[in-house]
């Protein structure tokens, strides 16, 4: 099917069509917008000119839509292109002001204050308070200051609630089982498919375990340049077959939020299975 965003009209209007099987697990190719067997999300983080530069003329040649998590302390330099790209359909999500990873020695009102709160203003100024609240961890570090992991987990959450974010994607993690998404919407695993190594092959492996379960995968990319350079870049040449072979899957291909809306709405009111015997 088109891997293109539906817009929101027409994409809740379809809503109702889409049958939900009752059971324990999805069952692929049922539960996702258009029969698709499963969906896709392609994300961006930093804010980094690269990606205006060579990701989204790729995209739009295939008609996607995809999330971009941004940093102001990158997208001030091309606010405007960041706010043209936000006007054509893309989403435009919270990455904080300065992409802090190392966090032990953060305080939660530290972070919040500075990092969290700034950001989430800067982007209702220059694009809509009225947006999906999705947002990305720095590094996919999930805990700030210091203490047991659950702790640290805890206080990162807080914030984020606070600020009313809706589902948060880490770096890690096969594709999300809607189940699990709405059982914790602020762990949503994402693989980075050429952080190791400028090649399609991981990418295709992990899209299709989605699509073999029926799951919705998220993809993360950087920097996007001519050439290979490091942890985390990825060449075009590899980018754009990655996204080809995206667009020729069954899969549903959307922006985070409007993925995560979905399944939330969705799942969320599903209907437990029948208990028979005992």
């Amino acid at each position: 099917m088109d891997c293109s965003s539906l817009s929101r009209r027409s994409f809740f209007g379809a809503v109702g069509a889409f049958s939900l099987v009752t059971g324990a697990s999805a069952q692929p190719g049922r539960v996702w917008p258009g029969g698709a067997k499963a969906a896709v999300s392609l994300t961006y983080d930093d804010a980094l000119n690269s990606q205006l530069d060579n990701a989204v003329p790729e995209l739009k040649r295939l008609g996607m839509k995809a999330t971009f998590f941004l940093t102001e302390a990158n997208a001030h330099w091309r606010l405007a292109d960041w706010e043209a790209l936000a006007r054509d359909g893309h989403e435009v999500a919270n990455h904080t002001v300065s992409h802090p990873c190392a966090l032990s020695g953060y305080s939660a009102k530290r972070l919040e204050q500075v990092e969290i709160d700034p950001m989430e203003g800067y982007l209702d100024s220059h694009f809509s308070a009225d947006r999906e609240r999705t947002f990305a961890y720095p590094c996919g570090y999930l805990g700030v200051g210091r203490g047991g992991r659950h702790v640290r987990y805890a206080r990162y959450r807080k914030i984020l609630e606070r600020d009313n974010v809706v589902a948060a994607r880490t770096t890690a993690g096969g594709p999300n089982r809607p189940q699990d998404v709405v059982a914790d919407p602020l762990y949503l695993h994402a693989f980075e498919p050429t952080y190791d190594g400028d090649t399609v092959a991981p990418a295709r492996r992990y899209l299709n375990e989605a699509v073999a379960q029926g799951d919705w995968a998220i993809l993360v990319f950087h920097d996007v340049l001519p050439k290979w350079h490091a942890d985390g870049d990825a060449s075009v040449a590899t980018h754009n077959r990655i996204l080809q072979h995206v667009a020729g899957l069954d899969v549903w291909c959307a922006p985070m939020g409007q993925v995560f809306d979905y399944v939330e709405r969705r799942w969320r009111t599903r209907p437990e299975p029948a208990v028979t015997g005992r």
